[in-house]
């Protein structure tokens, strides 16, 4: 699992979906790159505009399909406004030209960044993305997003048993913080390295001494709480695993009936083996064999109680 970006929990959910689907977009701490010149549209948006918009405007139903029914339906009825210009309407080839500069406008307005490019720009400050990261921190942050994948996916959160509310507030809220926090040492400890650089001597240890000392506890500190989220998500696997085994037993207590008439058959088996074996049809060794019969389905049947399948597991 790579490293993902770490979203303040108060974004809304939508446009943290949107975020999420183009993480490429996304500015580091550091600063918000420059849009560049038409919107952040490149050559190739240009490009694939004035390919696609005589398409659109003259053949919409050969391209419409690739984009869901109602684009269908949609260049379903333009292509019959275009056949109906180009027959119909004087200067139709004119009109249906206007169309082609029509449609590349729209095409290229809608390349480039959009929406998503626009939140990222936006809400600069509420996510924190790999590049802050330098690969100690970036190691611990997916450290806890592994844990709360953990604990958000499992079949005990997924049925309702774990706290809900607790899980789906509290551990978006958890990482962020200690995205934060990861984010500031990362920063502190890439300036102490510069700084370093710069050789050594009295003053600078004076002053950096103890500025170590303070990343390396407040280091200590967020790893104890990611190990707290971590010994949570195993404690969750726990559970999880508790859950399989009981209804595996459900499932084994509602066979019940049908391990009741396979051991009906087993006596009826040993009796049909005592006669083809050519027994005698003395009847106390129809008894005896009936007898011995019912014993192994009685010692059988004991282990379908919970104790006896305690005993069996």
């Amino acid at each position: 699992m790579t490293v993902r970006p770490s979203f303040d929990p108060l974004i809304a959910a939508e446009d943290r979906v949107l975020l999420e689907a183009r993480p490429e977009l996304l500015h580091p701490a550091a600063g918000v790159r420059p849009v560049g010149p038409l919107g952040g549209r490149t050559p190739r948006d240009v490009l694939f505009s004035l390919w696609n918009a005589p398409l659109w405007a003259v053949l919409p139903l050969v391209v419409a399909p690739f984009y869901g029914r109602k684009a269908m339906i949609a260049g379903a009825v333009g292509q019959i406004a275009a056949g109906a210009v180009l027959v119909l309407a004087p200067g139709g080839v004119f009109v249906l030209s206007g169309a082609v500069v029509v449609a590349f406008g729209v095409l290229l307005a809608r390349c480039g960044q959009g929406r998503a490019g626009a939140l990222a720009r936006r809400l600069h400050g509420s996510y924190v993305v790999p590049r802050d990261l330098d690969a100690a921190t970036a190691a611990l942050l997916g450290r806890v997003q592994r844990a709360i994948q953990v604990v958000l996916s499992a079949e005990v959160t997924q049925e309702g048993l774990l706290d809900d509310l607790r899980n789906a507030v509290m551990l978006p809220a958890q990482e962020w913080e200690v995205a934060q926090i990861l984010r500031e040492i990362s920063r502190l400890s890439e300036e102490q390295r510069i700084a370093r650089q710069a050789g050594r001597n009295a003053d600078l240890a004076q002053v950096m001494g103890p500025q170590a000392k303070a990343l390396k506890l407040a280091t200590a500190s967020v790893t104890e709480r990611i190990e707290a989220i971590e010994r949570y998500a195993e404690q969750v696997k726990a559970a999880d695993r508790a859950l399989l085994q009981w209804k595996t037993l459900q499932r084994l207590a509602d066979n019940n009936d049908a391990y009741g008439e396979l051991l009906a058959r087993t006596v009826r088996d040993e009796l049909a083996i005592a006669e083809i074996d050519g027994l005698t049809d003395d009847a106390k060794q129809v008894e005896e064999a009936l007898r011995r019969s019912v014993e192994k389905a009685r010692r059988t049947g004991l282990t379908l109680l919970p104790g006896g399948l305690a005993e069996a597991g």
